[in-house]
C-alpha cells in the first residue's frame, strides 16, 4: 500500500511538472520576437523511411509529454489505483486513462499529450481543442499538413504478462477533411533495455476505421505478445509519406490492450 502512495504521489509531481513546462513554453513563445521563435520554439527531425528522406518540424510548444521514468509502477500496482468498484480511471491533465478488460487485464490510452506528433510544409499544423467525446481536457486537430508523423510508447511491465496485445489509433474526422486515405504503422516490442526489437509493420487506411462505443473510431497499428518477466518498451509509429494536403484528422490517442 505504501508503494501505491508513493507512485501517487510522483504522478502528481509529474503533472505540476508538466503545467510548469506547458506554462514556461507558453511564456517563452509570446515573449520571444518573431524571428527568434521560430529557431527557439521548433526543431528538425529528420530520418529515412524506405527510400524518403523525411526532414519534420516539430514544435517543441505542441507537445509536453508527462514523464514517467521516476514512477516504478508495475501491472499489479496499477490495478491498486482504480477506485473501489471501478474498471477505469482518467487523468485527464496528465493524457492518459487505465482500464481493465473483461477477463482482468490491462489496458492504456496514451492521449495526444504523451504522443510525439510532427508534420511538415506548414506552421502550427497541430492544433489543441477542446471536444465533447474527449476523455481529456483537450485533442489534437490536424489543420494542415504534408506528410503526418506520430508516435507513442509504453513500458511493456505497465501490461499484463504472457498476454496478446494491439495497439490501436484512437482518432476522428473534423466536418471538413481531405486526403486522409492510408498510412504506414510500425510496431516494435523492446523485450528488454538492451535488446533488438521484434517489428512489424502494415499499410493501414482511416477510413476503414471501426466505430467505439465511446463515440471515438480506431484502427489497429500493429500486434505483440507480452512475455513473463519484460522490462523493455513497445513504440508505435504511425507514418504517412503522401505529398498531398492533408487535414481534419483529430487525435485522442493510442490505445494498448489485449486481444
Amino acid at each position: 500500500m505504501g508503494k501505491t502512495y508513493d507512485n501517487w504521489e510522483r504522478l502528481v509531481k509529474a503533472v505540476s511538472r508538466r503545467e510548469e513546462d506547458k506554462l514556461l513554453a507558453l511564456t517563452n513563445s509570446v515573449s520571444t520576437s518573431p524571428s527568434s521563435s521560430s529557431s527557439q520554439l521548433s526543431s528538425s527531425l529528420s530520418f529515412q523511411f524506405g527510400h524518403l528522406d523525411l526532414r519534420l518540424v516539430i514544435p517543441d510548444t505542441s507537445r509536453l509529454p508527462m514523464e514517467y521514468s521516476d514512477i516504478s509502477v508495475d501491472r499489479k500496482d496499477w490495478k491498486a489505483m482504480l477506485p473501489p468498484g471501478k474498471r477505469q480511471v482518467v487523468w485527464r491533465s496528465s493524457y492518459m486513462s487505465f482500464s481493465l478488460d473483461r477477463t482482468g487485464k490491462n489496458c492504456f490510452l496514451l492521449g495526444p499529450m504523451n504522443l510525439i506528433m510532427s508534420s511538415r510544409g506548414f506552421d502550427g499544423c497541430w492544433r489543441l481543442n477542446e471536444h465533447p467525446q474527449s476523455r481529456f481536457s483537450e485533442v489534437y486537430k490536424l489543420e494542415k499538413a504534408q506528410g503526418i508523423y506520430i508516435e507513442g510508447k509504453i513500458n511493456s511491465n505497465w501490461l499484463s504478462s504472457e498476454s496478446c496485445y494491439a495497439a490501436y489509433l484512437v482518432f476522428g474526422f473534423a466536418e471538413m477533411y481531405a486526403n486522409l486515405n492510408s498510412a504506414v504503422s510500425i510496431v516494435r516490442n523492446f523485450y528488454n533495455e538492451s535488446g533488438y526489437p521484434e517489428e512489424q509493420a502494415k499499410m493501414v487506411k482511416f477510413q476503414e476505421g471501426s466505430e467505439r462505443d465511446d463515440g471515438w473510431m480506431e484502427i489497429q497499428l500493429g500486434e505483440f505478445y507480452v512475455d513473463a518477466g519484460e522490462n523493455g518498451q513497445v513504440q508505435v509509429q504511425l507514418l504517412d509519406t503522401s505529398c498531398c494536403i492533408t487535414s481534419g484528422l483529430i487525435l485522442e490517442g493510442i490505445e494498448f490492450r489485449p486481444f
